[in-house]
């Protein structure tokens, strides 16, 4: 028979009456046939706080160790139905992460997200590739070459540094960041709202400042009046911002030269857009339908930044807008 290594309500109440006397943590051990480092740890975690020192009170103490043993994470098995819940979220793109915490905040049963990876690859070695719905497949790191152009070639920027404070904070809807991811045959020309994360993606035939600016003119049309600033990096493609800020009444700064992190937002979801669209995919095949697709899909998955909220819910919140 398992001995019961926890301290009841009588024991407590011992403990309290054995330290009045004055006893010590060892001689209280002793005659209660406990282990000296059981009363310490009992006298250390529940005793109450006073401006006079710690107290030992055995109702007190009984409470906060009920109060702690309910808070207790309860575990959960890998039954059948929590393995049909998790294949079921995977293809549907959501990440171990989400699913973990978005059932435990719906009080679903749900095992941690090492174990759901732990499962997804124990599946992909007996046959069964779900992790092929997982976010990126980062390809391989090669050394940076110093061969990029001059990029002080761009007229009239304005510096991060001037950018007001309230963008920083990511308080309000409305400032953007803007970059473009290489494909094959193309790239894609990715905005992202700072607080909501929402997407606008859009698929551009080069990266001539020309294209990226008849691609951006079009892709922001219905959220033009949501619109406050945008930031940038020092890309070429962006030398006609005077143009495009202009056309959608917005502030436009650069980020510092190899700052990506200053574009953190939509670094992350360049990201997550390469799920699906990969350097080696082929945009002449990809059609404007399954962009935005894509752009819907990222745009309707909880997000754990925004308390995984959806971020069309967030980026449309108080809105009418439609879309």
């Amino acid at each position: 028979m398992k001995k019961n290594k926890h301290l009841n309500k009588e024991q407590r109440y011992q403990i309290e009456a054995y330290i009045k006397v004055g006893l010590t943590d060892k001689e209280i051990a002793t005659k209660m046939g406990k282990h000296r480092s059981t009363i310490y740890r009992e006298r250390t975690r529940n005793s109450k706080r006073t401006k006079n020192g710690n107290v030992y009170i055995a109702s007190f103490a009984h409470h906060l160790a009920t109060k702690r043993k309910e808070r207790k994470r309860k575990h959960v098995s890998l039954t059948d139905k929590v393995k049909r819940r998790i294949r079921w979220l995977i293809k549907h793109y959501w990440s171990p992460e989400q699913i973990a915490d978005v059932c435990k905040k719906r009080l679903l049963k749900m095992v941690s997200p090492e174990t759901i990876y732990q499962y997804l690859y124990r599946l992909k070695r007996a046959g069964t590739d779900l992790c092929k719905y997982l976010r990126r497949g980062h390809r391989r790191r090669r050394k940076r070459a110093n061969k990029y152009k001059n990029r002080s070639l761009i007229k009239d920027k304005t510096s991060i540094e001037q950018r007001p404070e309230v963008v920083d904070k990511q308080e309000r809807i409305g400032d953007f960041e803007i970059d473009t991811m290489k494909a094959k045959n193309g790239y894609l020309l990715t905005i992202t709202d700072r607080k909501s994360l929402f997407n606008i993606i859009a698929k551009t035939a080069s990266k001539k400042a020309a294209d990226i600016q008849s691609a951006f003119s079009k892709a922001v049309k219905p959220y033009v009046k949501r619109m406050k600033t945008i930031t940038s990096d020092n890309g070429l493609e962006f030398a006609k911002h005077k143009k495009m800020a202009d056309e959608v009444n917005v502030d436009w700064y650069f980020a510092h030269t190899y700052s990506s992190f200053e574009r953190g937002c939509n670094e992350n979801q360049n990201g997550l857009i390469r799920q699906f669209i990969k350097r080696s995919t082929d945009l002449n095949k990809v059609s404007e339908q399954r962009i935005q697709q894509i752009q819907k899909m990222l745009n309707n998955r909880p997000r754990k930044k925004i308390e995984y909220c959806k971020p069309i819910h967030v980026f449309l919140e108080n809105e009418s807008l439609h879309l």
